[in-house]
């Protein structure tokens, strides 16, 4: 276990040098191939689905299945952010495939608000709601991700100095105070859980921030054409699909941080390798956002 945790610590660090190495264009370029493809193929299974023909809504949704899939393993921003905190962080192998999740429902459910709050509310058009899906949120998005790589190196140094600062203390005996056997504050396993869910609200608030462009092409087609759950639905799904690659993208991360801190011979040191990985995932994280911001 521990030699296989180790394959995909190495496998998990070659992926990030690729990618800073431009080695994600092919990767991109078939993905956004691919993604048209569907878009394609989506409009004309709208038109099947607005005929009747039998087996048209359960193919429309396959479609977007896998829209949601092929759109997740081109180039953006979530799987990287979670990828990268899944590796720098002492977050559960669990709680990371909740996190994916979740975050891929939310962004979902964003670009549910967004359509029908600007065709209900606002009385926006496609060009004007695509635009704030492609630039304004997706450039907010960028700087809320940006900010929590800034935050993860801030934490981790302050990890460091903490580390490198202790002492040992020597407890001669207990001392006593007019209220011993009342807790005075929370243990360190509250402290975490409470980071914890502070650290999942930030991550799924950066990535579902910015809807995904299909979702947008599949609310909008089908508002139009009366076909108003059918497309909920379908976005909802389209979520699923991107979910099975963020999942997949963070779960590899926290094996590979399992198998870098097995390194580690004692807990000083298991701490320190934390929190350089912790450091790293936010130097990373940092570096992938300014880099898509410069797009703009």
């Amino acid at each position: 276990m521990h030699r296989t945790l180790i394959v995909i610590a190495l496998a998990g660090g070659l992926a990030a040098l690729a990618y800073l190495a431009g080695g994600m264009d092919q990767i991109a370029h078939w993905a956004q191939a691919a993604q048209r493809g569907f878009q394609d193929q989506m409009a004309l299974g709208l038109r099947a689905l607005r005929r009747g023909e039998p087996g048209a809504l359960a193919a429309f949704w396959g479609l977007c299945f896998a829209y949601g899939f092929v759109h997740a393993v081109g180039p953006g921003h979530g799987k990287f952010l979670l990828g990268a905190y899944g590796a720098g962080s002492q977050v559960p192998l669990g709680r990371m495939v909740g996190i994916g999740l979740i975050s891929s429902l939310a962004q979902g459910a964003s670009a549910i608000a967004l359509v029908y709050a600007g065709v209900l509310i606002f009385d926006a058009s496609r060009e004007a709601m695509q635009m704030a899906g492609d630039i304004w949120l997706e450039r907010a998005s960028l700087i809320a991700i940006a900010l929590i790589g800034l935050w993860l190196l801030s934490r981790a140094a302050r990890k460091v100095i903490r580390q490198t600062m202790a002492a040992p203390v020597m407890v001669t005996e207990h001392g006593h105070c007019d209220s011993c056997g009342h807790r005075h504050g929370p243990d360190m396993h509250e402290v975490a859980q409470a980071k914890g869910w502070r650290d999942m609200a930030l991550l799924v608030g950066a990535i579902a921030i910015r809807p995904c462009t299909g979702a947008l092409f599949v609310l909008i087609l089908t508002w139009r054409m009366g076909l108003v759950w059918q497309g909920i639905v379908a976005v909802m799904v389209m979520a699923l699909g991107t979910a099975a690659v963020t999942i997949a993208v963070a779960s590899t991360a926290v094996l590979a941080r399992d198998g870098v801190l097995g390194w580690a011979q004692t807990p000083g040191r298991a701490r320190l390798f934390g929190a350089a990985l912790e450091g790293l995932a936010g130097l990373f994280i940092l570096f992938v956002a300014l880099n898509m911001l410069k797009t703009f």
